[in-house]
């Protein structure tokens, strides 16, 4: 028999053993690779990859944290949080039940057909990984509404109640405008924030759909320092994210605890803004109370102002509606928001324009028979029987329309608008909690750019008893009385300190001086006088208000919303939106000042009636709280319970 080959024809043994070579190497390099991935899998990542699996069964929710409260300097309460429960749902837990689960809600929940429209148009817009992040359909839910929602649990698959801590205002609209309030971050917005991560290592945690932000007031000027870190707490769930009972999660992963927001500490003395707003009758308007000494706020009513117990929340469209459709405007923030003619409380600018300048020296004497003329045009004083010879003191005692007018004609829209300006007018204050509107200060150019035809000469006169174009808003004006009782513009504040939840001080705030107001010692002698002579002199427009107590230098004004008939008519003889605004600005005490008071009545009349009984009624209060103040530290003291004591 023939000898047969060990191969193919024409191979030979090297090649064949070359080639089983290859394969084996193969063969091991496969394994390597498949050992490699092995390695990666398990241990490499391992951690990663059971974190994925667990996710499978675990379903991870929100631990709200509480939002920081709003104190006054007395630690009076003022915002705080109360226990409240949302309703949420989550897409990937519902599936294709979704839309019947919605409908469901909607007759459990009593929702609105906004709140429902709203909740499916986030469940449409839920993408890949959004349908595993819940979305709020109903905040706040009542008591009833979570009984229903119980009773029902089993056939709404992906709904969860979530007890989360709602704002809360316990005064109501009083102090509503500073406070400010709360209101859901719509999908626009949002998304800015979610381009705007924080940094790592930030306190701040990404918002969410649902998630309420600061919208007015303080709530929104220190939504950083209030907001706090919301936690997370695990549980097992089922594959309709029902919760199973009996499955546990290791300890150290179960709960993340949530960390409460900072809370503000402000310089408002709550029990002084109480008199004010009890002592203020009007409709409309402010009073401000401030730190003479400092610039911080004492006392903020602005009226009117929305509850911000219903602005926080989803309020219904047509609550909103009705508000803005409120002619008086109670969303406008009237201290900074809006300015006004000061009328007769502008005066001391004039004196003091005319003093600096050389119009007039502190002796000048102006004869006042009822009227001004120039040219054809003429002016009426407010005494239609003319005050005679008035100096300064009686003039801005007696609130001389003539001696001003006479003053303005000399010195011109320029000169009246360069003291102004240097005493704080015409120029936000820097009060940041709002947006300021600048006022108006009008000198030549402003008219010539602004008013058809041009400066007149007649304009400054209008100008130098605060009417013609001249608008200031109610925070510069005590800023502006504030410089006449001592001489500094400042920059008017109100939050002291931020304080963590266990009250450790975080950040303070010290006054902050804007400039000083330098004049000639007989240039603030003369203006203290006639300030003195409104309040304290029987010829006083404020006369009949003076305090026994203490003495207050303080000026009346009453500003023309429409312009002057042939003869002066009573408030209530007019139409309420064509009376005039009443005005009041004070100091005290008068050689030493502590506090400046600024009343504005919108549409109340005169001054000395409708504005200057609040402010005496806020001066009365104050000095009587600094001396049972004073009182109560010292037997505090006697008794060990002042620092030190127990």
């Amino acid at each position: 028999m023939p000898h047969l080959p060990p191969s193919a024809p024409g191979a030979s043994p090297r090649s064949v053993r070359s080639r089983l070579a290859w394969a084996g190497a193969g063969v091991l390099l496969a394994w390597l690779l498949l050992l490699a991935r092995l390695f990666q899998l398990q241990i490499v990542h391992g951690d990663e990859y059971k974190g994925r699996a667990d996710e499978n069964y675990v379903k991870e929710l929100r631990v709200p944290a509480d939002r920081g409260q709003i104190l006054d300097r007395g630690r009076t309460v003022l915002v705080d949080s109360r226990p409240s429960y949302d309703v949420t749902l989550t897409p990937f837990y519902c599936g294709k039940q979704c839309g019947d689960i919605l409908d469901r809600l909607a007759a459990v929940l009593a929702l609105s057909s906004d709140e429902l429209a709203r909740a499916q148009g986030l469940l449409a817009s839920a993408g890949a990984l959004e349908r595993f992040r819940p979305f709020t359909v109903k905040v706040d839910v009542k008591r009833e509404e979570l009984d229903a929602l119980e009773a029902n649990a089993l056939d709404l698959p992906g709904v969860d109640v979530q007890a989360t801590p709602h704002r809360f205002y316990p005064w109501g609209r009083q102090g509503g405008h500073l406070l400010g309030y709360m209101s859901e971050i719509g999908p626009d917005e949002l998304r800015r924030l979610d381009e705007a991560q924080p940094q790592e290592g930030s306190r701040q945690a990404p918002y969410l759909p649902g998630d309420f932000v600061g919208r007015r007031g303080l709530e929104r000027r220190y939504e950083r320092e209030l907001r706090g870190v919301d936690g997370k707490r695990r549980i097992a769930v089922d594959a309709r994210g029902r919760e199973k009972v009996g499955e546990l999660i290791a300890d150290g992963s179960r709960v993340v605890p949530s960390t409460p927001g900072h809370n503000l500490v402000l310089s408002i003395d709550w029990r002084l803004q109480q008199v004010a707003e009890k002592a203020f009758p009007a409709a409309a308007g402010v009073v401000l109370a401030m730190d003479a000494r400092t610039g911080f706020l004492l006392a903020v009513v602005d009226r009117p102002s929305p509850d911000p117990n219903q602005m926080t929340g989803r309020i219904t469209a047509q609550a909103l509606q009705q508000i803005r459709a409120d002619p008086l405007q109670p969303e406008l923030f009237r201290s900074v928001q809006q300015h006004y003619h000061p009328g007769s409380t502008f005066k001391p600018v004039t004196t003091i324009a005319a003093l600096e300048e050389g119009i007039f020296r502190p002796a000048t004497v102006v004869q006042c028979p009822g009227w001004f003329a120039m040219g054809r045009a003429r002016w009426r004083c407010d005494a239609e029987q003319g005050h005679g010879a008035v100096d300064f003191t009686h003039a801005l005692g007696a609130s001389c329309d003539v001696f001003f007018y006479t003053a303005g004609a000399q010195l011109g829209a320029d000169l009246i608008a360069r003291w102004a300006r240097r005493l704080g007018l015409g120029a936000p204050t820097g009060f940041d909690v709002a947006g300021e509107v600048p006022g108006v200060i009008p000198d030549v150019a402003w008219s010539d750019a602004h008013v058809a035809g041009g400066y007149q000469r007649g304009m400054a006169v209008n100008e130098a008893i605060g009417q013609g174009d001249v608008n200031v808003t109610p925070m510069q004006q005590v800023v502006l009385y504030g410089a006449l009782a001592t001489g500094i513009l400042w920059r008017p504040q109100v939050v002291l300190r931020v304080e963590d939840a266990d009250g450790r001080v975080l950040q303070s705030f010290a006054p902050e001086e804007r400039g000083r107001v330098a004049l000639a010692p007989s240039t603030r002698a003369t203006v203290l006088r006639g300030l003195l002579a409104a309040v304290n002199e029987p010829f006083g427009t404020a006369y009949a208000q003076r305090l026994a107590t203490v003495r207050v230098a303080g000026k009346t004004g009453t500003a023309q919303v429409v312009r002057m008939g042939a003869r002066r008519l009573r408030a209530e003889q007019v139409g309420y939106f064509e009376r005039d605004h009443a005005w009041f600005a004070a100091f005290a005490p008068a050689e030493d000042p502590q506090i400046v008071v600024v009343v504005l009545a919108e549409h109340s009349g005169f001054g000395a009636a409708a504005a200057a009984p609040t402010a005496h009624a806020v001066l009365e209060a104050y000095f009587t709280l600094q001396q049972e103040d004073r009182a109560a530290r010292a037997g505090a003291t006697r008794t060990g319970g002042g620092p030190g004591g127990t």
